[in-house]
């Protein structure tokens, strides 16, 4: 059944590229094509330059500033569903024809679809009878071993940031072609407004294009949560190898840009995209392991590699034949690979190394609400002394936040003051953004601070016992999910029995463990929507046992540490889950969306 389930993922390449072709063919002749740069790398995943070229493509380019002076009187643009972008392009076109007499065509090609605002624009500028605006949307893009992505980097800002739910169709529409290929699950499980609202289009969608052909179904169970119910699994730092190199140097389509710096390697080369995938036989082996037992596994592979190459010096000449020409190049693919894990954990180390530990336990402590003054004056420290950059000290100022619901007035202006001294006043509006969110919020007082509710509070509390540890709603439904661990002395990192070792032992992401609830069956579905907030549950018919086969879709994205918790429960499980969203997401780029 795996390779049956792999075969069917696989399929999703071939219908995004056959829908990319089929719309190019519809523009007769040779054509341009100029490319958002954003949108390079999912798009090479899909399909390549000679498929293109086949389908009447002639020169590319990245869009720039500097106007492409194209030989085609046909040119097509690539770039995402948003004005700014949509102004730029308008700008070039512009300037193309005020400078040439020659007469263009233009076609647009809008990701993830056509919006009415952008055709008004291109009105507005009065080049509409030059342009012919079209939508396109890849499918889920396989980028590893079960971790599929719609590389939709705009989805969270526009979505959740700008509360614009114009690009919910779009994931709905996803979602369709999966059940139309894998069946529709016996099982489904929407948590949040966003993943409700989604699931009512995907039933539109069902009565307008169709149904399953297929009766029976590959799928047990299908969640569809919102991002927000878990903001903690972005902010917190990750533990995993993967999930570090994309907090230090970011992951695109699974591309990671890191260069070597070594003796015979001058700095100012460009860095290098290196492809992580599975295949990668180094890789396979670090990607999900914890960063504390990563080097070990690479130096025990570079010693191998140094036997196996004293080996090589002393073997007759039959042999020596045999060896380059089956094994050499192998190994010397394995040694500069080898030679780029070591090189980028060094970075991080680099990088991280100095105040990880430190702010483990902050995090840690934050988690558990314990040291709240200590906690606060750790981040105000990291801003006054540079410790972090903006991104990392609004990162633990929201992680106290969600943990602990909001800070008190006076611990929210420190921070604010301090940060906008820090780093300027043009992010005063970053603090309204996060607010919106629920990220980094005002804790509300039990009693009011105005002089006359405080008497009649004085009065109260003569007679009435406060409660002095009150729980945040975060703890609340944490411990009822079992969020936490039962840690023992020594937590082993290096052979993890839990999912909570992508946090460094000290929590469970809360999505990958309503997974494990499922799977196990320890909750009934009843007591499992009363503990999970906006959460409901779609039977598609009546099943003594659901398959053991799950797919998981994060409204918002999802994190490499949550993938890495999800492919360790597959192991402890039996289960095959695959794990997909609206793109990657990490805790910087959710701080960036706000900036």
């Amino acid at each position: 059944m795996q390779n049956t389930l792999d075969k069917v993922v696989g399929s999703l390449n071939l219908i995004s590229q056959r829908r990319l072709t089929d719309l190019l063919d519809k523009i007769p002749g040779q054509k341009d094509f100029i490319i958002d740069r954003d949108l390079i790398k999912p798009l090479e995943k899909i399909v390549g330059v000679i498929k293109l070229r086949s389908h009447g493509v002639g020169n590319f380019y990245k869009l720039d500033k500097s106007t492409v002076a194209s030989s085609a009187s046909q040119v097509v643009y690539f770039i995402p569903s948003n004005l700014v972008t949509a102004k730029y392009v308008c700008d070039q076109i512009k300037s193309v024809i005020r400078q040439n007499n020659k007469k263009y065509h233009y076609y647009i090609i809008l990701f993830p679809k056509k919006i009415t605002a952008i055709d008004q624009l291109f009105e507005e500028e009065g080049i509409h009878g030059n342009v012919t605006l079209y939508g396109f949307q890849w499918e889920l893009i396989n980028l590893d071993s079960n971790i599929l992505s719609l590389e939709h980097e705009q989805f969270f800002q526009t979505t959740f940031v700008e509360s614009d739910q114009s690009f919910l169709p779009s994931v709905a529409k996803s979602i369709w072609t999966l059940q139309m290929l894998f069946g529709k699950p016996q099982i489904t499980l929407l948590q949040g407004k966003l993943s409700q609202q989604i699931y009512l289009q995907l039933e539109m969608l069902f009565d307008k294009l169709g149904f399953p052909e297929r009766k029976d179904t590959d799928i047990g169970y299908f969640l569809v949560v919102d991002r927000d119910i878990d903001f903690a699994s972005m902010l917190l730092t990750p533990g995993t190898y993967t999930s570090l190199l994309d907090e230090v140097f970011g992951i695109k389509s699974s591309i990671v840009d890191f260069q070597i710096i070594g003796k015979n390697v001058e700095k100012e080369n460009k860095p290098k995209g290196h492809q992580l995938s599975s295949h990668d036989e180094i890789y396979s082996q670090i990607k999900n392991r914890h960063f504390s037992d990563v080097f070990r596994f690479l130096s025990n592979k570079a010693k191998d590699l140094q036997v196996e190459y004293k080996r090589s010096q002393n073997m007759p000449l039959q042999e020596m034949k045999r060896y380059i020409s089956q094994e050499l190049q192998n190994i010397t693919n394995v040694k500069a690979t080898l030679a780029y894990h070591i090189s980028a954990c060094e970075s991080i180390i680099s990088n991280l190394g100095p105040k990880f530990e430190s702010l483990q336990n902050v995090e840690q402590n934050m988690l558990e609400g314990r040291n709240r003054r200590e906690n606060n004056s750790y981040i105000e420290d990291c801003i006054a002394m540079g410790l972090c950059n903006k991104v990392g000290a609004l990162r633990l100022s929201c992680l106290q936040s969600i943990t602990q619901d909001g800070m008190s007035s006076d611990e929210l202006n420190n921070v604010k003051n301090e940060f906008l001294h820090a780093f300027g006043y043009k992010y005063l509006t970053s603090f309204h953004k996060l607010e919106r969110l629920g990220l980094l919020t005002e804790q509300h007082s039990l009693i009011s601070s105005e002089a006359t509710a405080g008497i009649i509070a004085s009065k109260v509390v003569q007679v009435v016992s406060l409660p002095t540890n009150r729980r945040s709603a975060f703890y609340t439904m944490a411990q009822k999910l079992k969020l936490f661990p039962e840690l023992q002395e020594k937590y082993d990192l290096k052979n993890p029995k839990d999912m909570s070792y992508v946090f460094n032992g000290a929590y469970i992401p809360a999505v990958c463990q309503i997974a494990n609830i499922l799977l196990k069956q320890e909750l009934s579905f009843d007591e499992l929507i009363k503990i999970v907030p906006n959460c409901s549950l779609k039977m598609n018919k009546s099943i003594d046992k659901p398959l053991r086969t799950m797919f998981i879709y994060f409204v918002g994205g999802f994190t490499y540490a949550e993938a890495a918790a999800c492919q360790l429960l597959e192991k402890l499980t039996g289960a095959q889950i695959f794990i997909s969203g609206t793109s990657v997401n990490n805790g910087n780029r959710l701080m960036e969306s706000c900036l």
